[in-house]
This record gives C-alpha cells, sequence and structure tokens, in this order.
C-alpha cells in the first residue's frame, strides 16, 4: 500500500465567491480559468443549477443541479446529468463529532478518494482520507466586513489545493451542500 501523499507544493487555487448567497453566485479565480455559476432563478426556485464554464469553447456546461423544497433546503442532487440523489446520500450523514469536536460530513470524489468537510464555528475544512488531517486540500474563508455589519472588505473565498483540483466539480457541490447546513446549525 502505497504512503499517503503530502499536500503538493503548488499554489493553491483562491476561488471567490462573488456573493454570500449559496443560491446565486459565481465561483471563480483570478483569472476565469476556473469559473463557476450557481443559478436558482426566482421563477423556479425548487431547482438550483451549477454549471462550469469551459475555457476554451466559452461555454457554459451543466456539472450539476440541486431539488430544493419550499424553504430552499436541497433535497436531492445530481451531477452530470445522472439519476437524483438524497443530497444526504451524497453527503454522507451521521459522522460523529471528532476529538477536537469538529462535525463532519463526506462524500466520494470524482478520482473516487473520500473527502471529508470539518466545520467549526469559524470556518470549513475540507481533508482527504490518504492525506494527514493537519493538510486540509480545501479552507473556506468567510467574509470580512467593515466592522461587522458594513459592506464587504473581502469576499468569502474556497482555497483549494492542488491535490483535490480533480474532484473540483464534486467539491463544489458538497460545498454548497455543507455550507448550507452550516448555516442553518445542522452541522
Amino acid at each position: 500500500m502505497p504512503l499517503p501523499t503530502k499536500s503538493s507544493t503548488a499554489p493553491r487555487q483562491r476561488l471567490t465567491l462573488t456573493t454570500t448567497s449559496l443560491r446565486n453566485v459565481i465561483v471563480s479565480n483570478k483569472s476565469d480559468v476556473i469559473y463557476y455559476e450557481i443559478v436558482t432563478p426566482k421563477w423556479q426556485r425548487d431547482l438550483t443549477t451549477i454549471s462550469r464554464l469551459d475555457p476554451n469553447t466559452r461555454q457554459f456546461d451543466v456539472i450539476g443541479e440541486m431539488k430544493n423544497d419550499h424553504h430552499g433546503k436541497a433535497e436531492e442532487v445530481r451531477l452530470y446529468g445522472g439519476a437524483l440523489t438524497p443530497a444526504h446520500r451524497f453527503l454522507e450523514d451521521g459522522l460523529e463529532p471528532d476529538t477536537t469536536g469538529m462535525k463532519r460530513a463526506a462524500f466520494r470524489g470524482k478520482d473516487g478518494k473520500k473527502y471529508i468537510w470539518r466545520a467549526n464555528k469559524r470556518q470549513l475544512e475540507l481533508i482527504r482520507e490518504d492525506m494527514p488531517e493537519d493538510e486540509p486540500v480545501a479552507i473556506y474563508h468567510r467574509e470580512k466586513r467593515h466592522m461587522t455589519m458594513l459592506r464587504m472588505s473581502q469576499h468569502p473565498y474556497l482555497e483549494v489545493d492542488s491535490a483535490a483540483m480533480d474532484t473540483l466539480d464534486s467539491l463544489i457541490m458538497s460545498f454548497l451542500l455543507v455550507e448550507r447546513r452550516r448555516r442553518d446549525g445542522r452541522l
């Protein structure tokens, strides 16, 4: 069995969220090579679509959908046009808090590896099961505001290691689900 690989020394991608909304937001890096559009139309509140911009063709490809209940909570998810899967099955629920008190939720990435979101009151961290726990492959940094209520001085962003770039579509989908649960107090 190979030893766990250390996180690469390549620079992390900083994926900035344009708003604090999880239903209508753009997630992109500085050069827009990585560009996701998450849209929930006002006339169809029960469906959130996640599209990725192909940098070569400049066309949007739908990579996922979330079917929402009347409260806006995702009930079912679909990746790459597959069958709808209950959100709690996509995001493996029921994991107990770890020894540090952080709550967890996991998903299986496109690369077949298990990824685990850890949540505390300040931030979300994503670790991969075959890597050391003190080296998260993604970290969500919340927005910063002037005097805690005025305009944002720093937009929220995801800091993603190159080790997780192969499963970025699943990472974005799971991030939206986990962050919604964290905001609702369910994680």
